[in-house]
């Protein structure tokens, strides 16, 4: 008889970084002989608090995952029946993705009432971020209310683990390490993608890959090509859709003449085109101002590209850590210097992919949590 675990969290067909985390690690479960089911959101956020254009994804599902949508983020009397619901399947273990306090209020219900109805079930909380971004009012209590509903914290990066610690000290907080995402496909070579692309087959692209928002500093980064030298044969790739206003990055565009130094798509990135975007780019560059882990990282693992990232939070550790390229400070000056140490050949980057995926693939990462949630006694 096969064992039983619930995910609760984004899932098919709301899309982005959580949910295909939430998606790998049910489909992980469900190769080692768990029964799996998600329960995700019928509505995620209000459209009025959603600062881009679509929180639905294109794609198609993802083949062999059943998922139940019915979570409304702001309706209490609905988190009390998809508590009623979740307990009816009779799990053994329950795991929440957590990345934001405004999820508080509605997963920390709906886990209390599970753990009242069935109190021998197990519940992990993976932690993807505990100190939000852009901090408001009320996140501290918000934080404690879910982790006062959750039996274990799994966190990503040493960054989240002490931000737990500072405020968590009666519940046990397990650091892991952020799988690699491979599910976008295989690696295709340069020129193939750079054909496919309709990009120039002797410029070196850099990429910027993600939602744009303020804490990503996007702006360092174009600020930063006004130091590179104006013989260098590169481009600046932004693909992802802007959260901020579009004018300001324009406007700095603009002020030091790189226009046809820097290409943006304003758009939310279909899955198709991810690995033509990687596989095209020389090296992928994170210039944030702050930072507790990143999803691209593991997408940049995944199809072996270099990486330049600022030493902010635990961004940069598993970078240094492997060589898999190399870290700034985070101003213009400081990131220039490392792009231009990269365009211009100085920095040798080599790492041994093959090593690398295999300890940070999903297959470990399952390894490494289920024996941490079968060591935990309530």
């Amino acid at each position: 008889m096969s064992r039983k675990v619930i995910f609760i969290g984004p899932a098919y067909p709301y899309r982005g970084g959580i949910a295909a985390f939430n998606e790998n690690l049910a489909t992980t479960f469900q190769q080692n002989g768990w029964d799996c089911k998600i329960f995700t959101f019928t509505q995620q956020y209000p459209n009025l608090l959603f600062p881009g254009k679509n929180q639905l994804t294109t794609e198609d599902p993802k083949p062999n995952l059943t998922i139940k949508r019915g979570i409304y983020s702001t309706n209490p009397l609905n988190w009390l029946r998809m508590s009623k619901e979740i307990v009816a399947e009779q799990p053994e273990l329950v795991i929440t993705q957590y990345w934001m306090p405004f999820m508080a209020p509605a997963f920390g219900t709906i886990l209390r009432g599970i753990k009242k109805a069935l109190p021998q079930v197990k519940i992990a909380t993976v932690v993807h971020n505990f100190k939000p971004h852009e901090s408001r009012i009320g996140d501290k209590q918000l934080n404690k209310y879910i982790t006062n509903r959750t039996d274990m914290l799994i966190c990503l990066s040493d960054s989240v683990q002490a931000e737990i610690e500072e405020s968590v000290k009666d519940k046990p907080v397990v650091k892991l390490f952020h799988p690699i995402y491979d599910h976008y496909g295989t690696a295709m070579s340069q020129a193939k993608a750079k054909d496919l692309l309709g990009w120039e087959e002797e410029t070196q692209y850099l990429l910027f890959f993600g939602l744009v928002r303020a804490y990503k500093g996007v702006d360092l980064l174009l600020e930063a090509l006004s130091f590179l030298r104006s013989d260098y044969n590169y481009k600046l790739v932004i693909a992802g859709e802007f959260y901020e206003k579009y004018e300001n990055y324009q406007k700095i565009i603009e002020q030091h003449n790189l226009e046809e130094r820097v290409v943006i798509r304003n758009e939310y990135i279909p899955n198709e085109d991810v690995p033509k975007l990687f596989c095209a780019a020389a090296a992928i560059v994170l210039p944030y101002r702050t930072a507790t882990q990143s999803g691209v990282v593991p997408i940049a693992l995944h199809f072996e590209r270099p990486v330049i990232v600022t030493k902010v939070g635990s961004l940069s550790d598993m970078i240094e850590k492997h060589k898999l390229g190399l870290v700034s400070e985070a101003n213009p000056a400081a990131i220039a210097e490392q792009l231009d140490s990269f365009l211009s050949s100085k920095s040798e980057i080599k790492s041994d992919f093959e090593h690398i995926k295999n300890d940070l693939s999903w297959h470990a990462f399952y390894l490494s949590l289920i024996t941490q949630i079968e060591a935990y006694e309530s």
